[in-house]
């Protein structure tokens, strides 16, 4: 089973008629889920996190459209990814970021897996 925000016969999505921002959190918008994947946009505002996270069955691939965030690889360890990059994260890699920077940031999550599965993790 599929679920898309726009509509069943939906192929083509347009990233920035989906994201969505709060003064509150960094949102994350489904784009589609399948049993074994989804994708999702995610606005982040400035001061707002992705809380460090890793997946124990699948890979996340974030693709930056805009901006730029400080993405947390584990151990206490960083690095700026911007927009045109694309960060892959496999099973059991620790994951998240925070925008620290003066400008909004959107990015697409790609996640693949048998099961879709996140636990909590340090950055």
């Amino acid at each position: 089973m599929t679920e898309i925000l726009a509509s069943s016969t939906q192929r083509t999505f347009d990233v920035a008629s989906l994201v969505r921002f709060s003064q509150e959190k960094a949102i994350v918008t489904e784009i589609a889920i399948t049993e074994y994947s989804s994708i999702a946009v995610w606005g982040v505002l400035p001061g707002q996190q992705v809380p460090a996270h890793f997946h124990p069955d699948g890979q996340d691939t974030w693709v930056m459209i805009k901006g730029e965030l400080t993405y947390y690889l584990g151990d206490g360890q960083k690095k700026i990814i911007s927009a045109g990059q694309i960060d892959v994260a496999v099973p059991l890699q620790v994951h998240g970021a925070i925008n620290e920077g003066h400008d909004d940031a959107i990015f697409l999550s790609i996640y693949s897996a048998p099961t879709l599965k996140v636990i909590a993790a340090s950055p």
